[in-house]
């Protein structure tokens, strides 16, 4: 299972349940979060869903088996923090509570309001599996890997655009180009109309 916001599947016989995608980040950052009381104020109770979150599915497959995205520099829908390095830093080493999965987590902004570099930190202050995503290409996620620096990368937009990415990469072949405009689109385009690599 992974916390994403998508359905989680719970045991046969028992309903799946959705959880909204933002909310957990929502909570973290304290340029969203404006409660008060036990949710909200100091970093350790704008955590407090998260751990609470984590530990409920945890309780139904096992937390070897939950995997989480948090991603403190990504702003969709102007979810920002006023210091996502240190939120970053101090979640980093309290997930080391948990035995996830993994972690992963998307380093860059898509909409470039927060900047800086999350990897680092995360990966000094976290002992578990860290699954880094946004922007890498083959060469720079072979030496991350290679480094220690993460444990695996997740290709997103490349594979949108080249289903066979592994084949490409094998090979050292040129990648056809990701087309934003059709992302999250009704239709082929942008989908299924790519060409494939040459056998």
């Amino acid at each position: 299972m992974a916390i994403t916001g998508d359905q989680v599947q719970p045991p046969a016989g028992k309903k799946p349940y959705v959880l909204p995608r933002e909310l957990l980040d929502e909570f973290l950052r304290d340029g969203a979060n404006q409660r008060v009381g036990p949710y909200g104020g100091p970093l350790e109770n704008r955590a407090r869903l998260l751990f609470e979150v984590i530990a409920a599915v945890s309780e139904v497959r096992g937390s070897h088996r939950v995997g989480l995205r948090i991603s403190p520099l990504n702003s969709y829908n102007s979810i920002i923090d006023s210091d996502p390095i240190a939120l970053a830093r101090w979640l980093a080493g309290r997930l080391n509570d948990f035995d996830l999965a993994y972690r992963h987590l998307l380093r860059a902004d898509f909409f470039r309001q927060q900047k800086g570099d999350l990897v680092t930190p995360v990966r000094e202050n976290y002992r578990g599996v860290l699954i880094g995503n946004m922007g890498y290409g083959a060469d720079e996620a072979a030496q991350a890997v290679a480094t220690g620096k993460l444990d695996a990368v997740a290709f997103g937009t490349s594979f949108l655009a080249n289903p066979d990415l592994p084949a490409r990469i094998r090979r050292g072949a040129t990648l056809n180009p990701a087309n934003p405009a059709t992302f999250y689109t009704r239709g082929a385009a942008g989908y299924t109309d790519h060409p494939a690599l040459n056998a």
